[in-house]
C-alpha cells in the first residue's frame, strides 16, 4: 500500500505517464492507428489517472485535495475523459455525432503537462494581471471592430459579399484586417466589382482601418499586455534592490 502511495504521489513519475499518454493520443489521431489497441491503452491511462486522484484524496483528505487548484484541474480533465473508457467494457457509442465527440475529451489529458512548467504559478499570475490591465483597451477594440463591421457591411456588402455579405462575415474580415492578414485582398476585390470612385474610396477606407485597428489598436493591446506581464517581475526586482539598499545603509551606519 505504501509503494502505491509513493508511486501516485511522485510528480516525476506522473509527468512521464502524462508524456507517454500524450504520445499515444497523438499517434491515435492517424487513421491507421485509430481504435483497437491504442484506444484500450489510452483508456487504461485514464483509469490510472483516476486512481491517482483517488490515492491523493485518501492521502490528503478531500478538503486539502480540493483546495489545490491543480488537483481540481487534474480531476476535471480525467472526468471529461472517462467516456472513452466505456470501450473497455465493450460498450460502443451510438453512431451520433454528439456521443462520438465525447471520445475527443481524452485529448484534454494532455493539458496536465501545464502543471509541470517551471514557475507556472508565477507565469499564470502574470497572465492574469496582463488580462486585467488590458481588459478595457480590448473591450474598446472589440467595440471598434463591431462598429466598423456594421458600417462596412452596408458600404461594401454588395461589392464583396464573400467578405462583407453580412455582419458576421464582416466581423471576421475586419478582424483579419486588424491582424494585417491579407488586408489588401479586400479593397482589391471591391475595386474589381465597382467603379473607379468606389475603388479609391475602398482603398482609403481600408487603409484607415488598418492604421486604426491593426497598427494602433493591436499594438496598444500587445504593449499593455506585455508590460503588465513584465511588471510582476519588475516589482520583485525592485523589492530585492530595496532590501539591498537597506542592508548597505545598515553597513554604513555600523562602520561609522
Amino acid at each position: 500500500m505504501e509503494s502505491i502511495r509513493r508511486f501516485f504521489t511522485n510528480e516525476q513519475i506522473m509527468l512521464v505517464l502524462v508524456l507517454i499518454n500524450t504520445g499515444i493520443i497523438f499517434i491515435s489521431g492517424f487513421t491507421p492507428f485509430r481504435g483497437g489497441m491504442l484506444q484500450a491503452v489510452d483508456s487504461f491511462f485514464t483509469l490510472l489517472f483516476l486512481l491517482e486522484a483517488a490515492v491523493k484524496i485518501c492521502v490528503q483528505g478531500i478538503r486539502r485535495y480540493w483546495s489545490d487548484g491543480w488537483n481540481r484541474f487534474d480531476l476535471i480533465l480525467v472526468l471529461l475523459a472517462l467516456p472513452s473508457c466505456l470501450s473497455l467494457l465493450g460498450i460502443v457509442f451510438p453512431n451520433t455525432y454528439i456521443l462520438l465527440s465525447l471520445r475527443t475529451m481524452r485529448t484534454f489529458k494532455s493539458l496536465r503537462l501545464i502543471k509541470f512548467i517551471p514557475n507556472i504559478n508565477s507565469l499564470l499570475n502574470g497572465i492574469r494581471l496582463a488580462f486585467k490591465a488590458s481588459f478595457l483597451v480590448t473591450i474598446g477594440l472589440i467595440v471598434l471592430l463591431l462598429v466598423f463591421s456594421i458600417i462596412t457591411t452596408f458600404l461594401f456588402g454588395s461589392a464583396a459579399p464573400q467578405y462583407f455579405g453580412n455582419p458576421a462575415l464582416s466581423v471576421y474580415s475586419i478582424f483579419r484586417l486588424f491582424t494585417i492578414e491579407g488586408w489588401y485582398d479586400m479593397p482589391e476585390s471591391i475595386a474589381q466589382n465597382s467603379g473607379t470612385v468606389m475603388a479609391v474610396v475602398a482603398r482609403i477606407y481600408f487603409s484607415i482601418l488598418l492604421f486604426l485597428g491593426g497598427i494602433i489598436g493591436m499594438s496598444l493591446v500587445n504593449s499593455i499586455f506585455v508590460d503588465a506581464m513584465a511588471a510582476d517581475n519588475n516589482d520583485e526586482v525592485l523589492e530585492k534592490l530595496s532590501q539591498l539598499e537597506k542592508k548597505l545603509d545598515e553597513m554604513k551606519s555600523e562602520t561609522k
